[in-house]
């Protein structure tokens, strides 16, 4: 039996899958009109591969001239074949509203390679056939190809071929991963950033863990921090995280404390930094002071006070300031009278310098109290910035910075009085790229976070959301060819995702791999159907959670 050429071969392949044609194109976008009696026929199998031909976000191939054009379904729709027939009577239509999201170009002695590209150098013209894409177009649209990236799952509809992301891409220019609540996204992120480690075991990533999920998630991979081991001395703090904690944010007469405050730090920082002959010590430098000189200074700023009424601002000021030594809930940061220049020890820790094993730092912030939460956020991030921009010429490596629960520290609207965890994580999305600081940002409320900062983040996993505000903010910050896309984020699955910007070749629909269970963060919901057949919990089980409660120690105690 005689066998065709490859090339006429490959041109019937395409006349069998061809399901339509496009009848009308804009600047990023075409309408096809696709027979519905040929679909059926790709659906069943009988033309290719083409499974998923004619769903909302399944990739169409555009036939253009030497080149193929990509798009992405994003709004089906059905019609009369002839206006004089009715759906019933003969065949129906599908208008499908397309997307662009790239171009190939046949490569290879045959034709049988396809080099991928974003963007198009020809818009297609009415008429220009329409194709299912096969598994070699997927392949080349969605493989990195080259590119140092990390596998994380795989791509829809099919879920056969592998899911990766660039890594350099993705760190680069920041990452959000957002979705509702119990979408899977504290184990999205805990895969993403065990791959990123067996890529990259030498990395430094620090990890903001509000609730306390990720400490056994990692294992030896990760150095955990709560407020038992972490020591941030309160000389790290700057001026404006001096006056939320000593001061407040309501305070009466706050404007004149701050003042009085902001005098005699700077005088202490001085004292403090004497000994080394620092030269330019400004309020905001991380110069150790003693703690017992800055009331000495408070103490002499009053002394030379006339009137008795203008005491009282000094003497508030002073209380809380004592206030806070002997309260137990700030030990880790206001423990001990001695104070040591222990920033380099600090930096080592955290940032994982060296490595020895562990690239991940997990700060545990379940057990810090609320009312100084964020000034805690605000030191970490601040002071890991200012330590990659002062590092700069020393070529230190890059680090990623992961804000679990970014709603609370970033919100859309400013606090006023005090917003210095929104300004340092700010400034980091604004210029952390320029100095190797990667902001990851994880959210459930991404329509309550600011826009400045989401809109820096060049890629973006989108899991399931069912809030219409926040799909519609997502797709504010969604770069173009994401439309058919986002139209699928009220239906995704658990463990699904959209995954949209500069971390892919083009955006694309996921799952995500399974995580062994010892590797994933303790976030799982309660069973209520097999707790409650039970009765589990007795007065001894009270007692202990209240003697934790008063101790702060959140460790369950060792049976014996």
């Amino acid at each position: 039996m005689n066998q065709s050429p490859p090339s006429q071969t490959r041109k019937m392949t395409e006349q069998i899958a061809r399901i339509g044609e496009i009848i009308d194109v804009s600047g990023g976008s075409a309408v096809a009109v696709i027979d519905a009696e040929i679909l059926e026929r790709v659906l069943m199998g009988e033309a290719g591969d083409g499974a998923s031909a004619g769903q909302i976000g399944s990739i169409v191939r555009i036939h253009g001239d030497g080149v193929y054009i990509y798009a992405a379904i994003r709004t089906i729709r059905t019609a009369a074949r002839d206006r004089q027939i009715s759906p019933g009577e003969g065949y129906t239509l599908i208008y499908a509203d397309l997307d662009f999201i790239g171009q190939g170009e046949p490569a290879g002695e045959n034709g049988e390679e396809i080099v991928f590209g974003r963007g198009i150098s020809q818009f297609p013209i009415p008429g220009r056939p329409v194709s299912h894409a096969t598994p070699r177009d997927i392949e080349a649209i969605f493989s990195p190809r080259g590119a140092a990236h990390a596998p994380i799952g795989t791509v829809y509809p099919h879920y056969v071929l592998p899911a990766a992301v660039r890594t350099d891409n993705m760190l680069g220019k920041h990452f959000a991963l957002l979705g509702s609540t119990g979408t899977g996204k504290s184990s999205a992120l805990a895969l993403i950033l065990h791959r990123l480690a067996e890529q990259m075991p030498h990395g430094h990533i620090i990890v903001l863990d509000p609730h306390n999920e990720y400490g056994g998630a990692f294992g030896d991979k990760a150095e955990r921090f709560d407020t038992d081991s972490l020591r941030l001395p309160y000389w790290l703090m700057d001026l404006d995280e001096h006056i939320e904690v000593f001061i407040g944010r309501n305070a009466e007469d706050r404007m004149v404390e701050a003042d009085i405050l902001k005098r005699c730090l700077l005088a202490a920082r001085k004292q403090g930094g004497r000994s080394r002959q620092y030269r330019r010590i400004t309020v905001n430098t991380p110069v150790p002071y003693v703690y017992s000189d800055l009331i000495e200074l408070i103490n002499a700023a009053m002394g030379k006070l006339e009137k008795p009424e203008k005491l009282v601002p000094y003497l508030r000021l002073k209380a809380k300031i004592e206030e806070l030594k002997l309260d137990n809930r700030y030990c880790f940061m206001f423990s001990g009278l001695r104070v040591n220049d222990s920033l380099a020890d600090i930096l080592s820790g955290l940032l994982r310098l060296p490595v020895d094993g562990k690239p991940v730092s997990i700060i545990d912030l379940s057990g810090v109290p609320s009312d100084i939460v964020n000034v805690v956020v605000s030191v970490l991030c601040r002071t890991v910035f200012d330590y990659a921009v002062w590092s700069r010429h020393e070529q230190a490596s890059p680090i990623l910075l992961v804000c679990e629960e970014a709603h609370r520290y970033i919100p859309q609207s400013s606090d006023r009085n005090f917003d210095s965890a929104r300004r340092s994580l700010e400034r980091i999305a604004k210029e952390g790229r320029k100095y190797g600081v990667s902001l990851g940002i994880i959210s459930q409320r991404p329509a309550d976070l600011s826009e400045s900062v989401l809109s820096q983040c060049g890629t973006i996993f989108a899991l399931r959301m069912n809030n219409e505000r926040d799909q519609k903010f997502v797709e504010n910050v969604m770069p173009e060819g994401s439309g058919g896309f986002l139209a699928a984020l009220p239906s995704l699955q658990n463990r699904e995702a959209i995954v949209v910007g500069q971390g892919v070749n083009a955006p694309m629909r996921i799952q995500f791999d399974f995580l062994d269970e010892h590797h994933r963060p303790t976030s799982e919901d309660p069973c209520f159907s097999e707790n409650w057949r039970h009765d589990n919990t007795d007065r001894q089980t009270v007692q202990n959670t209240i003697d934790r409660w008063r101790t702060q120690d959140r460790q369950p105690k060792v049976s014996r």
